[in-house]
């Protein structure tokens, strides 16, 4: 330690010394060693439990001892020489220059409180008392000891604090309240108490007496009261009626003494609050007594009969929800179980499981969420169901999942919807066995594919029959009917026009003519020849024509140059067009009709457009509707689309939409 604070430290202490050496011989039995002073005072400077700083007058730390370097969480050569402001909490700085400034122009002892920062930026509150010293040179410094004193302000705000409380729990109370002391002098008084009195704050009763605010004859009763609870020591309870105007007022007041812990008398305490309504309601409670009894046996009669009938609704609801061969649980808002029937607890036994650990009390998310653990599935969606029903984000939930033993394949069906209405959150779950379904719904699957081939089945042997027979009337009939038809015109060119026979064979001639007409169109509608010989384009163009031609309907055409289709997918387009446009001719009312065929990514697109009446967009769903449901049949057994639009305005558009592969391999073995 530097020589001049040991010299500081002598210069406080020499007045002591003789006293010291008057007493050497009986403290040490040795003389006092006056050299050996400044080591004893740097020693017990050193190592004094309070802190101990001196300052020069830059504010700037000479020395400081052990305790003080502890305190200010710092090394004591580092601190030195450095200025003490550094352990300042930004919020203490305005006070330390004030303590510093009185500390270094008079030489009082001063002190004060604020805010330090340890080294770790630790704040705590220290109490910091000091003295301005001259040194032998005439250097000031400032001695200083510091205290921790952070315990002290916690407890301070904790009592202001506790304070606050205290008095917003007193102004906020309704009723008025009051402290006097033994005299009869209001001590403190809360909002209430100062509002009845016509105060704006608690503040200006306090010191004044009953006298200073009622008549002398009501304060007098007051003053009585308060020196039976003095005198007694307990409290007194106390109802009062008072008139004003003609109209009477009710008051409950509470007295009650305020005694020391050594039992000494400090003053009394009082309550007091309006009891107007309270006493005219209890008025009124006796005057309707006897009826209250009267309706309290007709009330416990009707609880008696409601229990009885709660009672047995929930024996219904019980012996209802056990009769449902559903297995079902009923949720509350928490996913918990709160209620399952007789089908679910045999369900869970019959399945391994334990009836105990699946019924109420038990959390059913946390069943769910268990087997989803390691393989994520339905469970885990039946999880997720829940949490969103519950969450409000839907208002029920389905799912069909696969439960399959060892020995059987078994399908179930969950349902879970939430109870409508007010009142606590219910979810209800419902598991159903749906094997058999499901096994009714796979042969109905498999007999419809079964009838979609035998329909397919069934087109292609009409058309060949179709085939078959045109061929068979064209060469055959019409063959027969040619030659008659060149055997009459033999006959005729042989006869002169004035023969008998020549107006008859004349006759006959035209009907043999109309009926060849007759085989061509009847051949031409059962199978067009030139679909096998001049292709689909082409048919379409000649149908097209003798359709404009019959109907007098205008028909555009947008074709490919070409395209290439099997048979059985140019048989089928042609008869999509042929019966389009013959529905087009008997319900549309149209005039025009536009026909566009394109390719796009290995498919033939096909649209039939009119502008007549239009048919609704359910036409393809009705059950009549044979013409377009063999249309639609037609695409389908081929792995094509069709699709009927438009509005009662804008006509009426038909797209067909079939792979340029269609026919080359079984489509309904695809569609399967």
């Amino acid at each position: 330690m530097p020589e001049r604070a040991a010299g500081t430290l002598l210069h406080q202490t020499r007045g002591d010394q003789a006293g010291l050496e008057a007493h050497s011989d009986v403290a040490h039995d040795r003389p006092y060693d006056l050299k050996a002073s400044p080591d004893r005072y740097l020693s017990l400077f050193d190592h004094a439990p309070t802190a101990h700083l001196l300052l020069d007058d830059k504010g700037r730390i000479s020395e400081l001892n052990r305790a003080a370097a502890m305190l200010l969480g710092e090394v004591r050569s580092k601190s030195l020489r450095r200025r003490f402001a550094r352990f300042l909490h930004p919020e203490a700085i305005d006070t330390w220059r004030q303590f510093l400034r009185h500390g270094l122009q008079h030489e009082d002892m001063h002190s004060c409180e604020l805010r330090l920062q340890r080294r770790e930026r630790e704040a705590f509150w220290a109490r910091l008392s000091g003295r301005r010293h001259l040194e032998t040179d005439g250097t000031v410094v400032l001695q200083l000891a510091l205290e921790d004193i952070s315990e002290r302000k916690q407890l301070e705000q904790r009592l202001l604090e506790k304070e606050r409380h205290q008095r917003a729990l007193l102004d906020n109370i309704p009723f008025m309240v009051w402290l006097k002391d033994i005299d009869g002098r209001f001590l403190a008084v809360n909002r209430a108490f100062a509002r009845s009195f016509g105060g704006d704050r608690a503040e200006e009763f306090v010191g004044k007496s009953d006298f200073d605010l009622v008549p002398p004859a009501l304060a007098m009763g007051y003053v009585a009261t308060d020196r039976e609870v003095l005198a007694s020591r307990r409290q007194i309870t106390l109802e009062e009626e008072t008139h004003n105007n003609g109209h009477s007022t009710w008051s409950e007041t509470y007295k009650a003494p305020v005694l020391h812990d050594d039992g000494k008398l400090l003053g009394t305490v009082g309550f007091a609050r309006e009891i107007t309504a309270r006493k005219e309601a209890e008025s009124a409670l006796l005057h309707l007594n006897d009826v209250l009894e009267e309706e309290v046996a007709e009330r416990t009669a009707e609880v008696d009969a409601r229990s009885l009938a709660l009672s047995e609704s929930e024996r219904f609801f019980r012996a209802t929800i056990d009769a449902l061969p559903s297995n079902l649980c009923v949720l509350d808002e928490s996913a918990g179980i709160v209620a399952v029937n007789k089908a679910w607890r045999e369900f869970a036994a019959a399945n391994g499981g334990n009836p105990d650990q699946m019924s109420e009390g038990t959390n059913y998310l946390e069943v769910c969420d268990a087997p989803a653990t390691g393989s994520p599935g339905s469970a885990l969606e039946v999880a997720n169901g829940i949490r969103e029903i519950l969450a409000g984000k839907r208002k029920s939930f389905v799912l069909e999942y696969e439960c399959s033993t060892p020995v059987e394949q078994r399908w179930f069906e969950v349902r879970i919807s939430r109870f409508a209405g007010e009142g606590p959150v219910r979810l209800v779950v419902v598991h159903d066995n749906i094997t058999r379904r499901r096994q009714l719904a796979s042969a109905q699957r498999e007999t419809s594919l079964r009838l979609k081939r035998l329909a397919a089945h069934l087109e292609s042997v009409r058309e060949e029959q179709s085939t078959r027979i045109a061929r068979e009337v064209h060469d055959e009939l019409g063959g027969t009917l040619t030659m008659l038809k060149l055997s009459l015109a033999t006959t005729m060119d042989s006869l002169t026009e004035a023969a008998p026979l020549a107006a008859p064979l004349q006759g006959m001639l035209e009907q043999v003519d109309a009926a060849l007409q007759t085989v061509k169109r009847i051949s031409a509608n059962l199978r067009p020849g030139m679909l096998d010989t001049l292709g689909l384009l082409a048919t379409i163009r000649w149908h097209a024509d003798q359709f404009s031609r019959m109907t007098g309907i205008a028909v555009e055409l947008d074709m490919p140059p070409y395209v290439s289709l099997t048979a059985e997918a140019s048989t089928a387009v042609f008869r999509i067009i042929q019966e389009g446009l013959t529905n087009i001719a008997k319900h549309s009312g149209a005039k025009k009709v536009s026909i566009t065929a394109v390719t796009h990514k290995g498919n033939l697109i096909l649209r039939i457009w009119d502008n007549g009446r239009g048919l609704p967009k359910d036409s393809l769903g009705k059950h009549d509707s044979f013409g377009l449901i063999g249309m639609l049949e037609r695409a389908q057994n081929l792995g094509g689309e069709l699709s009927l639009s438009g509005t009662p305005q804008s006509g009426t558009q038909l797209t067909l939409r079939l792979p340029l592969d269609a026919g080359a391999a079984p489509a309904i073995r695809r569609e399967a």
